[in-house]
């Protein structure tokens, strides 16, 4: 808990400060006068004034934000202060070009900064798993388009994907794009091509399961215990530590994956699994214990899944792409226009019906998962940081009252009428944009309540 709440405050106050920078630093080059620059709200726990600048560098005691006080006549406090005020330099008396650059520039603060991480992540991650396919699950969708073990991935929809993560990127596109699946592959030094049916819609849930829901997941070399819970049948079977899984009833064990279904099919069944023990390879008798699980999908229909209690763990093929910083940077910005164009089409879908809003993740969600990237590594904690800038940015660019895109849109609207947008259509604007703004965030709570229950 504790990791999870300073992973989350640590990552909110980068993303909050590169944000407000962007507002602060074209403000300042549009020769607008700044009064405070602030991480959070509420009262400040840190307050400094710059001596050459006169602005005040502020982090308040409510995280969730930060602001950029400018010099606006229709801001009573910006009037106020230590600072004298020169009126010229005021927001407000400002051409309309030089407004609209400075409020657009938060959100491009932060798809520029995950354009940077990820590139980041691509020259310290010069490789991947392999593409190499595991056993597809039985009756899966993999297994009716025809992948078969051991079948090399090429690309998918015509996507190069030199390793899995590409791989599950690309399906996840398909999937949000309703795009149909071909898949390229290398089966026994022949390229082939493999098509679902067109009326064949992906099956699984956008997100980290989608794979396995396709019953497609990569070829592990090995695939070996790293824990045996107490009291389990796998303790009482004489399971142990490292531990190398070789069959299961005489199926092949392929990936960790495919050992967790084959033991998730067998309740309450005796199974034989043979695996080797330091030089010896041994048959093991087992019963996997009874649980009940939610149905497919997380719905509500209850089944019942054997369980063993052996935490396992695959060791996968490895395959490296160095890449330079100039590649890295290209590779990494162009990853960041995708996601971008991803979260945008996901939320156009959810407003149009037709995906759910249990997608949408709130502060408790958000949290859980920074405390879980940083606790595997700096890596997965620069990945996470990575997808929630995109995540900031485009949600900042929508045309809702009260964010940055609500400004832009007011601002376009000026400049093709020729005059500002009347304070009584702001002021209606606003109360739309406070309601829509408390309409998400309400259905985002909800979601991280009914995730903890």
């Amino acid at each position: 808990m504790l990791n999870s709440l300073v992973s989350f405050l640590v990552a909110l106050g980068i993303l909050v400060f590169i944000h407000e920078w962007g507002h602060y630093a074209v403000a300042r080059y549009c020769g607008v006068q700044v009064m405070r620059f602030s991480v959070g709200f509420g009262r400040p726990l840190f307050r400094w004034v710059s001596r050459k600048t006169g602005v005040e560098w502020v982090v308040s005691w409510i995280p969730l934000g930060g602001y950029v006080r400018m010099l606006d006549e229709r801001d009573p406090e910006s009037l106020t202060g230590a600072q004298a005020v020169d009126l010229d330099r005021a927001f407000n008396r400002k051409p309309v070009g030089h407004r609209f650059a400075i409020v657009l520039a938060g959100p491009v603060a932060n798809l520029l900064l995950a354009g940077f991480l990820y590139a980041l992540l691509n020259y310290s991650q010069p490789g991947g798993v392999a593409t190499t396919v595991a056993s597809p699950s039985p009756g899966s969708f993999a297994e009716q388009m025809g992948l078969r073990a051991q079948d090399r991935i090429q690309s998918v929809n015509g996507q190069s994907t030199p390793n899995w993560g590409e791989v599950s990127w690309a399906l996840l596109k398909a999937k949000l794009f309703s795009q149909g699946l071909v898949l390229t592959i290398e089966r026994n030094g022949s390229v082939i091509s493999l098509q679902a049916p067109s009326n064949a819609p992906l099956p699984g849930d956008i997100g980290p399961t989608l794979n396995r829901d396709l019953g497609l997941m990569p070829f592990e070399r090995k695939v070996l215990v790293g824990s045996v819970a107490q009291g389990s049948p796998a303790e009482k079977a004489g399971f142990q530590r490292q531990d190398q899984l070789l069959t299961v009833d005489h199926v092949p064990v392929q990936s960790a994956a495919q050992f967790t279904r084959l033991i998730q099919d067998r309740p309450a069944r005796e199974v034989q699994i043979e695996l080797i023990r330091g030089n010896e390879t041994i048959t093991v008798t087992a019963t996997p214990e009874a649980v009940a699980s939610n149905g497919p999908g997380g719905t509500n229909t209850k089944a019942m899944i054997g369980r063993l209690g052996l935490g396992i763990g695959g060791q996968p093929d490895w395959v490296e792409h160095p890449r330079n910083a100039l590649s890295a940077i290209q590779s990494g910005f162009g990853r960041m226009v995708e996601v971008s164009v991803f979260s945008l089409a996901a939320l156009v879908k959810m407003i149009m019906g037709e995906l759910s809003v249990e997608h949408l993740s709130g502060p408790v969600s958000i949290a859980a998962a920074a405390g879980e990237s940083s606790s595997l590594g700096i890596l997965p904690f620069i990945a996470f940081l990575a997808m929630v800038s995109v995540s900031l940015g485009v949600l900042n660019l929508l045309p809702i009252p009260l964010l940055d895109g609500g400004h832009l849109m007011y601002y376009l609207a000026e400049i093709v009428r020729g005059k500002p947008v009347s304070e009584q259509v702001q002021m209606w604007g606003q109360k739309i944009g406070m309601t829509v703004i408390a309409l998400l965030t309400s259905v985002a709570l909800f979601n991280d309540i009914h995730r903890l229950l």
